[in-house]
């Protein structure tokens, strides 16, 4: 009895503590991501949030498939993928798939998380209401568009450098501290709310930060930009328009807040996500129709600042073998890769990457890039 007694006591002393201190995320966290088995959060998390459908049109357009498409890799290659629980591989050449393999019960329609590689969206949507008007300029102050943002430098950041992660916002992205701002956007049941308590500390557009924070509200100021929900916004100027084989999947902080968690969890298959890839390499332009304006493309996959060659416009950058690379990249090693010399675009999809332990291109982005390399000929 005595026993019962103290379990009582200490698990009323815990759930007190757990609605103090505001960590009901934490416990969220732990249901998801520990009882799963898992040390992070994963690419197949989807049915454990709310989460809004992106819907693809009743008009397709499928991928043209080379008829000497390949689906087997050097030894080396294939061990690489194992170990790095890789999902899924695909190489588009010139508009038409030339490789394309999945792994472990994946396959061309699997529906997965693509964690970061949503900042890359969320900027071709600023820059779409940006060409729409509903933001005058990418200079304009963000404080115009959310009035109620904090910290000494808040008066000073422009639209631009939520896009360009030069904002100066506060942050620890910090994906192993369960007590990081970022953990807690991934899991809290308000993320506006939270963003909007975070404040600017350093002067903007000088420094780069990587931050989920900055895209989260370039997502809430598109939406007070524009009066439209920013999913929906996506759907129409963006997702639509380009031919998705599939519906997609984003995914909410609740259903009662309805806030779109923008800085990652847009859920689609390895085909689609190519499909934004080749947005970009066509310089905003799909089957002839001007998406997105052309030099906002350019000037996205162009450096941003001079000290950090690495970042433009939510777009990732690199060089290798003479080659320019763009890129979208997500956590665990989520790319569709660009290079616009070979007409060619990488999507790998998967389970594990090489951490660098701070900001950059990880080194197993370049092995992927050698491998499609080997299999064209210009």
């Amino acid at each position: 009895m005595k026993t019962l007694k103290n379990i009582i006591i200490g698990s009323a002393i815990i759930f007190a503590l757990v609605y103090t201190l505001n960590l009901e995320y934490f416990v969220k966290g732990i249901r998801v991501v520990y009882l799963n088995g898992q040390t992070t959060v994963f690419i197949d998390d989807l049915k454990y949030f709310d989460y809004e459908v992106i819907e693809s049109t009743p008009e397709k357009a499928p991928w043209p498939i080379s008829e000497n498409v390949v689906d087997s890799f050097s030894d080396k290659f294939e061990k690489y993928n194992e170990d790095f629980g890789t999902v899924a591989y695909v190489v588009i050449h010139k508009d038409t798939i030339i490789a394309e393999k999945y792994y472990k019960g994946y396959s061309s329609n699997s529906s997965t998380n693509s964690f970061s590689m949503a900042k890359t969206l969320v900027s071709a949507a600023m820059g779409k209401a940006l060409e729409l008007g509903y933001i005058k300029s990418l200079n304009d102050k963000v404080i115009d568009y959310i009035p109620n943002l904090r910290g000494e430098f808040a008066d000073q950041v422009r639209v631009v450098d939520l896009a360009s992660m030069t904002s100066g916002l506060k942050w620890d992205e910090g994906t192993s501290d369960p007590f990081s701002p970022v953990a807690k956007q991934y899991f809290i049941d308000d993320v506006e709310e939270l963003m909007l308590n975070q404040p600017f500390i350093e002067k903007p557009g000088e420094k780069y930060h990587y931050s989920s924070g900055n895209t989260q509200l370039l997502s809430l100021l598109i939406e007070k930009a524009s009066g439209i929900k920013f999913d929906k916004f996506f759907e129409k100027e963006i997702w639509s328009k380009i031919n998705p084989d599939n519906d997609a999947y984003w995914q909410l902080d609740s259903k009662e807040k309805g806030n779109i968690k923008s800085f990652c969890c847009f859920h689609s298959n390895a085909r689609d996500f190519s499909r934004l890839g080749r947005l970009y390499l066509n310089h905003g332009k799909w089957d002839g129709e001007q998406i997105i304006d052309s030099l906002f493309i350019k000037r996205s996959m162009t450096p941003f600042l001079e000290s950090f060659d690495a970042y433009g416009i939510g777009v990732w950058l690199s060089n290798h073998k003479e080659l320019n690379i763009s890129l979208m990249s997500g956590h665990q090693g989520q790319y569709v890769i660009m290079i616009p010399e070979k007409d060619l675009i990488i999507t790998r999809l998967g389970e594990r990457d090489i951490d660098l332990g701070g900001p950059g291109v990880s080194g197993d982005v370049l092995v992927y890039i050698d491998e499609a390399l080997s299999l064209i000929q210009d």
